[in-house]
């Protein structure tokens, strides 16, 4: 089987954004924006997707590939919509790495779902990239005080115009 050049570009997108996806899904690698989140999943199915459908010599009108897209990101909307259970928001960030202000140790929630309240955790936070992190639980009873500056930053706190 010949692979064409348009077809190597495709190829290289599935390989990309279906390791993102893999990454964020069985790693301690966070992607903490759903925006970007959908966009590594819509471009993962989809390309997926036209791959198979040129293997088997199907989608092979820019028409067909156009309505495979706009299936696909409506069923990866779906999906969303009905299995999203929420981001984890900073609440605190507790400590910051002396050697690295990258890190933090933050304090986070998530909305439940189907009930009423939150699940909290702390992690240790190392930032990639705007929309990308590398999350790792922590114990904060074992935090080395040489490598962390306690700084109990509060990040979603609602300030009432009278407050100072």
């Amino acid at each position: 089987m010949k692979i064409k050049k348009s077809h190597l570009s495709l190829y290289i997108l599935f390989v990309f954004t279906a390791t993102i996806v893999v990454l964020n899904r069985y790693t301690d690698f966070h992607i903490n924006d759903f925006r970007v989140h959908l966009f590594f999943n819509f471009f993962a199915a989809s390309s997926f997707v036209v791959i198979v459908g040129h293997f088997f010599g199907k989608l092979q009108t820019y028409n067909a590939i156009f309505f495979t897209f706009l299936i696909v990101g409506f069923l990866v909307m779906l999906k969303a919509f009905l299995t999203w259970g929420g981001d984890w928001k900073t609440q605190t960030i507790l400590y910051r790495n002396i050697e690295n202000e990258s890190k933090t140790i933050n304090f986070q929630l998530r909305g439940d779902r189907f009930a009423f309240g939150y699940k909290k955790r702390i992690i240790e936070i190392h930032n990639l990239a705007p929309f990308m992190e590398w999350t790792t639980d922590v114990d904060t009873l074992k935090i080395d005080q040489t490598k962390w500056k306690r700084v109990n930053l509060n990040l979603n706190e609602m300030k009432l115009p009278d407050q100072k």
